[in-house]
């Protein structure tokens, strides 16, 4: 669980495009793939989301649902969800390209009502920590739990972004996303192929060395080594449930800390490439900006940078 919490502390996830699905009795509003994963929570009412060739899910009130890449699906709201029928009227969603604040399907009597997004990466410097999703992740909030206002927050900042947005949305989506989450781990459940590679003890040893110890010149035979497991075996293992080879979890590790480094003391960035890792001043900063898109020097510079006045 320490592992557990370690990585879900250094957990970065961007916002893409919120908005929310107002559907009406009688319709059915189909969502065209995604790829990165999507979520829908149900701020009111009560309908289904349809995944083609896969599962139906009911919704209701403060129901949390996370959907894999790459699926189609369509939410409905019908008088007779239950029997499974058809609703009447299919619209097809033209969310996450449009900047719209409210999307709604037919124009009777309420029907469901929920926030939707897509979660995209924050950084390159980030492993995306949902793409091997492969199944939907669905879980119940009751009313005192609800994420109902999280959600709201969310959808007013997309639609009228400030100072400030991009931090409280993505700290907001973290934060419903970790509860998810938990959630299902309560369950017992290990939804993710990464969650279930931090059970793997030979595994998890070898991410501690790489979390605990970001600056030593490890290579991928020195980690097989901690994991207990043949070069070969360790790579495909670890490549396989983490979604990235070790040296590059090393590497973003290593740009992590320089980027907390850089905003909290006055360390050179030479000592700085040094100190996490990094064999030279140059191949630090290559990385550095490749990852984040401004160099060591203009990233820390743009931390006591005041804003212009407008």
């Amino acid at each position: 669980m320490d592992l557990l919490d370690r990585f879900l502390a250094g957990m970065e996830v961007g916002v893409g495009a919120f908005t929310s699905c107002d559907i009406r009795l009688g319709c059915q509003l189909t969502f065209a793939p995604c790829s990165t994963a999507s979520l829908h929570y149900c701020l009111a009412g009560m309908g289904a989301l349809r995944i083609k060739n896969g599962p139906t899910i009911v919704l209701r009130q403060h129901s949390f649902a996370l959907l894999p890449p790459g699926v189609v699906y369509s939410i409905g709201a019908n008088e007779n969800e239950d029997s499974g029928s058809v609703p009447l009227q299919r619209l097809q969603a033209p969310l996450f390209r449009e900047s719209v604040p409210t999307l709604q399907a037919g124009d009777g009597a309420a029907g469901v009502l929920t926030a939707c997004g897509e979660i995209s990466i924050a950084t390159a410097s980030t492993p995306n920590l949902f793409s091997g999703l492969n199944q939907p992740l669905v879980e119940q909030f009751d009313l005192a739990a609800g994420l109902r206002d999280q959600f709201v927050i969310l959808l007013a900042e997309s639609v009228r972004p400030g100072i400030g947005t991009r931090a409280l949305t993505e700290a907001l989506l973290r934060q419903c996303l970790i509860l998810l989450l938990r959630r299902t781990l309560d369950h017992d459940a290990l939804p993710l192929p990464w969650m279930t590679a931090l059970s793997d003890p030979g595994l998890a040893r070898a991410l501690e060395a790489i979390l605990d110890r970001p600056s030593e010149r490890f290579t991928v035979e020195a980690l097989a080594n901690i994991a207990g497991m043949s070069r070969s075996a360790f790579a495909a293992h670890f490549s396989r449930s983490l979604g990235q080879t070790p040296m590059e979890l090393l590497r973003l590790t290593r740009l992590r800390r320089a980027r907390e480094l850089l905003a909290t003391t006055n360390t050179s960035v030479a000592q700085i490439a040094r100190r996490v890792g990094f064999s030279s001043r140059s191949n630090f900063s290559h990385a550095f900006r490749t990852a984040y898109g401004v160099d060591p020097t203009g990233f820390r510079a743009a931390l006591f940078l005041s804003p212009k006045p407008t």
